[in-house]
């Protein structure tokens, strides 16, 4: 080990590895670079975006004790572009002294059903909630029963939750009392998750980076706006008064503790209103990872939240992340399966010069994330419209809500 807590590679420079090879792999190396680390990526033979940016891709199946032992033998740490590595062979990674940032231990919370459970048992504010378990392991008419009168006590309606493999809006159901009796007995999938339909006031999110010698930073609290249940726009900052801000702060550092976070933590937040009409934050969901709430973090903090992933994994000191601007707002670029991104830059940038612009490198199927738009200045409503301007262009069809 290094006088900085990692081990280094025969060049002199860590060596962290990357399992997965998406967007995110691809946005950890470019902020490597400057860093002086080496990023290693083990992509699957499917994933794009990374292995046109990082010369040194590995393609092979993560899922393979074989291929995963060699490349983690190839690196100092192993950290993650996703949570789909089965948990048994990184157990085994874990105890033979390889260097897993995240832990198992903090990835279990992936789950759904695990993070609802836990954070309830903790104090963690969270929805009502139930989980079912029996669905696709015989379960049987009590499952049923309960998943209807849940409904039945939550306004004859229940946001149903796949515990595992949900995103971009995908695994999630809005049933009502008649369906979801029905659903819950013909699914055959992983547990459930069962919630009320809520009145949201805003959603929030709260990004936390934890190094594993304890010291934790946290950046300013973000507003994230959905549509059709996949992250359109994240706004900074959040609308929201300070103390909701503390509030939302408070409660994302507790959830990094709680998890025994090294690395980036993404946690997402509702806000409802309490029995008196104020505002109450409870806890969506989280992702034990760099996060898309976070992209805006390239341009518009001291310290990015892929900069600062790297840090914290390596158990280097963390970076500021105060903002390098007044306002930013960034805007997801969502493919159409007929406008290729890539031939439209040039329009783009030719409408909106001050844009950032990334392209993942990613085949623009309908309704795919396929880049994102940052950009910065002082007044909210302008670069917002400015952002959904640009990423409009390079998409080639508006979103609905834009």
């Amino acid at each position: 080990m290094s006088a900085a807590g990692a081990t280094v590679g025969a060049s002199g420079a860590p060596r962290v590895g990357v399992i997965g090879g998406g967007q995110l792999a691809r946005m950890l190396a470019e902020a490597a670079t400057p860093l002086g680390v080496h990023v290693r990526v083990l992509a699957s033979p499917s994933d794009e975006g990374a292995a046109d940016v990082v010369p040194d891709t590995v393609v092979g199946d993560h899922a393979d004790r074989t291929v995963l032992d060699a490349f983690a033998d190839s690196v100092d740490v192993v950290t993650f572009d996703h949570e789909n590595v089965p948990h048994d062979l990184l157990l085994g990674l874990e105890a033979r002294g390889v260097a897993v940032r995240p832990s198992v231990e903090t990835l279990r919370y992936s789950d759904k059903a695990h993070q609802r459970r836990s954070f309830a048992a903790a104090g963690v504010p969270v929805p009502d909630f139930l989980v079912v378990d029996g669905v696709g392991a015989g379960g049987g008419d009590d499952d049923v029963a309960g998943a209807v009168a849940f409904a039945e006590q939550h306004g004859g309606e229940a946001v149903v939750k796949a515990s595992r493999g949900g995103y971009d809006g995908r695994g999630v159901w809005v049933l009502d009392s008649d369906s979801v009796g029905r659903f819950v007995s013909d699914w055959a999938g992983a547990p459930l998750v069962l919630e009320p339909r809520l009145d949201l006031l805003v959603e929030l999110a709260v990004l936390v980076a934890r190094r594993g010698s304890g010291e934790v930073a946290t950046w300013p609290v973000l507003e994230t706006v959905q549509v059709d249940g996949m992250c359109d726009e994240v706004l900074l900052p959040a609308p929201v008064d300070p103390d909701l801000q503390a509030s939302a702060r408070a409660i994302g550092e507790q959830v990094a503790s709680l998890v025994g976070a090294t690395g980036v933590l993404a946690i997402e937040l509702f806000v409802v209103a309490d029995e008196r009409g104020g505002p109450r934050v409870l806890v969506n969901e989280i992702a034990p990872r760099v996060h898309n709430s976070g992209h805006l973090t390239i341009e518009a903090s001291a310290t990015s939240q892929f900069e600062q992933h790297l840090r914290a994994v390596l158990d280097w000191p963390l970076g500021p992340t105060a903002g390098t601007g007044a306002v930013a707002a960034m805007v997801n670029v969502v493919g159409d399966g007929v406008h290729d991104p890539l031939a439209r830059q040039a329009l783009a940038l030719a409408e909106v010069p001050e844009a950032h612009v990334h392209l993942y490198g990613k085949s623009a199927r309908p309704d795919r994330k396929v880049g994102h738009v940052t950009v910065l200045g002082d007044d909210l409503d302008v670069v917002r419209s400015a952002a959904n301007t640009a990423a409009n262009l390079l998409s080639g069809t508006p979103r609905a809500s834009r």
